[in-house]
């Protein structure tokens, strides 16, 4: 076994990293896990390994180590903190004193209680690693029943021949499932909205029975469905092709001022009589 002058740590494979973790010391070379369990069975002094060395050597391997790091600094901080306190207990002086009665406040001997509990440790780590090596052996096993390992041997290994299902059970689990799950309702029909223009030849009709004029900003305002405007102006435009009105615009952008026509004016047209409920030409054949 070579020792080196300082203490080196160098990483390894494995999934425990305080056994893949190699350490070099004036008095060790091995595993960092072997050293705490060396210390932890009184067969190597703490106070021949140098933990602020020690410390500075694994953090220099720890910065060139590539990927995850989180594993390797659990490791090495749950076993350093462990052999620092060991350490220092066994750096202080203590006072000897003959027939001393221990207080009832200072409680138990912490250099026990840590051996105890890296014993502990040691013990659930070790439990810890049979139960993975336990688990990776059964990979690939599957379990079978006694029962259906007999059924299976008597038959040849092979399922039972079924008979076939009627149309009938079928049926019948369908309709079930169908009880069970309704289908959704369907969504309600939308019947989209119908304006024509005998519906708004109607409205100029009813509003010039009730005044010699009407505007048809003002007949129009409020109302905000674009459609419902231009089919109210081609119907206004189809009863002046009729002559049953006059419309009137004074300057561009201006109010359309419309009016009945009169008697003579009709006269001079050579129109028939004014029908008010005479339906007009839906497809606008007379505009074109």
């Amino acid at each position: 076994m070579t020792f080196a002058a300082s203490p080196a740590v160098a990483f390894g494979e494995g999934r425990r990293h305080e056994a893949a973790t190699r350490v070099t010391l004036p008095a060790f070379d091995g595993p960092l896990a072997l050293l705490l369990a060396l210390i932890e069975a009184r067969q190597m002094d703490v106070l021949t390994v140098p933990l602020g060395a020690l410390a500075d050597a694994y953090l220099d391997a720890l910065a060139s180590l590539e990927g995850d790091r989180m594993g390797n600094v659990s490791a090495f901080v749950a076993i350093a903190s462990q052999l620092i306190l060991i350490k220092s207990r066994a750096l202080l002086p203590r006072r000897v004193v003959e027939d001393a009665v221990p207080l009832a406040d200072e409680g138990p001997d912490p250099e026990a209680e840590l051996r105890a509990r890296l014993i502990l440790y040691r013990a659930f780590r070790n439990a810890g690693a049979d139960l993975l090596a336990e688990a990776q052996r059964r990979v690939g096993l599957f379990h079978r029943e006694a029962i259906a390992a007999h059924a299976a041997g008597l038959a040849g290994a092979r399922p039972p021949a079924a008979e076939p299902l009627s149309p009938a059970l079928l049926v019948a689990a369908l309709d079930g499932l169908a009880r069970v799950a309704p289908p959704p309702p369907p969504p309600p029909e939308t019947i989209p909205r119908s304006i024509t223009l005998t519906q708004r030849a109607a409205i100029l009709r009813r509003a010039l029975r009730g005044a010699p004029v009407i505007v048809l900003q003002e007949l129009l305002r409020g109302v905000h469905d674009r459609v419902v405007v231009a089919v109210t102006f081609l119907a206004m435009l189809e009863l002046m092709k009729r002559r049953e009105i006059v419309v009137e615009q004074a300057e561009p952008w201006g109010p359309i001022v419309a009016r009945r026509t009169t008697a003579e004016e009709r006269a001079a047209a050579g129109v028939d009589p004014l029908i008010d409920e005479e339906p007009l030409d839906e497809s606008l054949e007379s505009l074109a």
